[in-house]
């Protein structure tokens, strides 16, 4: 059996139609980064690691955590969400040294995002290892 539906009926679905075929193309998703820590942190030669991270997904900031005065070793409570993220947008990490005039960047981490659970680390430019763990879904 053949149902058809009048013309002004037809024409209010299409702006839902649009709608449902232009957000099929943009899926956004949930990003979480936590579990954050370092080791062997190595400032300049004249302090402690005055160490703290700053999370960015794509050119979007998401915040940095609290600054872990005088340890090579800290981890940091913190965690950071991003509900806009795609799936392969690029996850930088960057772990910096607190300092009274200028920040010191201590080196950074960079990946692609990819769907699930994923526990991250890398090499630190001047020293030390950067941990942390991602979800996306």
């Amino acid at each position: 059996m053949l149902c058809l539906q009048p013309p002004e009926a037809m024409a209010s679905s299409i702006p839902l139609i649009v709608l449902l075929l232009c957000s099929v193309g943009v899926a956004h998703s949930d990003l979480r980064v936590y579990n954050l820590r370092a080791t062997g942190l190595r400032p300049d030669q004249t302090s402690s690691a005055d160490g703290f991270v700053k999370v960015y997904c794509g050119s979007r900031f998401l915040g940095q955590t609290h600054v872990y005065n005088n340890h090579p070793n800290p981890s940091w409570p913190e965690s950071f969400s991003y509900p806009r993220a795609k799936h392969n947008d690029n996850l930088r990490v960057r772990v910096y040294d607190k300092d009274v005039v200028f920040d010191d960047e201590l080196g950074s981490c960079s990946t692609r995002i990819r769907r699930g659970n994923s526990n991250m680390h890398c090499s630190l430019r001047k020293g030390g290892t950067l941990f942390f763990s991602y979800s996306f879904s």
